[in-house]
């Protein structure tokens, strides 16, 4: 190249154009210098001059410059082997190696949860019995110990027997609360081997069992009256609370005899002759029972049978008609009381037909004049 300038075109001046050639049409164009130095050898350069390296990096430079701050990429040289670009798989395979980790997770917790809901309450509870249908063995079950507590309490003394009931009650209060809660699902398998299908269906679905009530009506009645009271009392749970249940189902189509709504919701769902013959079936029970009694220590009755039958067929009332007057469904706690969550609590016969029936016990005796107390015979029908 010849230049019409008086000065001649230096070699830093070609490489730098020779390489911005590159850089823009990415070819590999030559340049070819001529000057009058030709035959000076390359150990004749002057010391001043750059290095390739360094040329190379100004011309990358002033190319930037050129392009207003954008920088292309310099074509390689055959001589310089460049790898092509990959992308790493490895992040996906680690993706599709978590989602199936989370998979037989989701499995064994799904596994896990079946194998404890077939364990649950809730699988009982498909096998019980509601609330309408007969079910003579829960009848049964409810008599038998209401006997047996009566039993207990004339025979035991009151400073031994209201104690022990008190740690029933208590321990049973707590088997409710725990019973539905995470690792006590065992509490349901207990309940189910010892009453098995005398329980109820709604018993197994979150509600409390009438065992909890059964005991604390007792405990209640016995601390509340003198023994003979309370014994009669809980006698009339086992007896008047089955037997109109069992009258009230034999005769709920006897549409005049139904209570629909009741009154303010007392005896909602009952009827006139379950609560009838409930307060019939105690009668021959309490007639025996006060028979045999002493009265003020002698054998003499004031008033002689009449009043024996009087008072027998007032405590069967009693009975049937505290029975009566809880309604069905239950009248049960709010779930919520300030934002804070109650335990299921209703109002239940069993609590309310001992104490009513033993209240009335003692305002019968009173009108009977039966003031100076009547004992019990030992073995109750004896």
């Amino acid at each position: 190249i010849s230049s019409s300038c008086s000065e001649p075109i230096s070699t830093r001046t070609l490489a730098t154009a020779s390489l911005g050639l590159d850089l823009v049409g990415g070819g590999s164009g030559s340049i070819s210098l001529k000057s009058e130095d030709d035959g000076q050898s390359d150990d004749d350069q002057p010391d001043d001059e750059q290095s390739d390296d360094e040329v190379n990096s100004t011309a990358m430079r002033d190319h930037t410059k050129f392009n207003g701050g954008a920088t292309t990429k310099a074509a390689v040289s055959p001589n310089h082997s460049s790898a092509p670009l990959r992308i790493s798989s490895f992040k996906g395979k680690q993706i599709v190696r978590e989602k199936k980790i989370d998979m037989r997770l989701q499995k064994k917790l799904e596994r896990r949860r079946r194998k404890e809901e077939d364990k649950s309450h809730r699988v009982f509870a498909k096998k019980l019995k509601n609330r309408n249908h007969l079910n003579l063995s829960r009848k049964i079950v409810h008599a038998g110990f209401g006997l047996m507590f009566a039993s207990l309490n004339h025979f035991l003394p009151r400073e031994k027997f209201l104690p022990g009931m008190i740690i029933v009650s208590t321990g049973t209060l707590i088997m409710e609360l725990l019973r539905y809660r995470e690792g006590f699902g065992w509490m349901n398998d207990v309940l189910i081997y010892i009453l098995g299908g005398s329980l109820r269906k709604h018993e197994m679905e979150g509600k409390f069992t009438g065992s909890f009530y059964y005991f604390l009506g007792v405990t209640i009645t016995a601390a509340s009256f003198p023994t003979t009271c309370a014994t009669l009392g809980i006698c009339q749970l086992a007896l008047a609370d089955p037997s109109a249940s069992f009258f009230g189902r034999q005769t709920k189509d006897v549409y005049w005899s139904r209570i629909e709504n009741g009154f303010f919701g007392i005896g909602r769902n009952k009827g006139f002759l379950g609560f009838l013959g409930g307060a019939l079936f105690c009668l021959p029970f309490n007639y025996r029972v006060l028979s045999v009694a002493k009265f003020g220590g002698t054998k003499i009755i004031p008033g002689g049978q009449l009043n024996v039958a009087i008072a027998s067929l007032a405590l069967g009332v009693a009975g049937a008609f505290a029975d009566l007057c809880v309604p069905t469904p239950a009248l049960t706690m709010p779930k919520k009381i300030l934002n804070v969550p109650m335990p299921p609590f209703h109002v239940d016969d069993n609590v309310v037909v001992p104490i009513f029936s033993g209240y009335a016990c003692t305002k019968i005796f009173q009108y009977m004049g039966w003031t100076e107390g009547v004992d019990l015979a030992r073995f109750f029908l004896l």
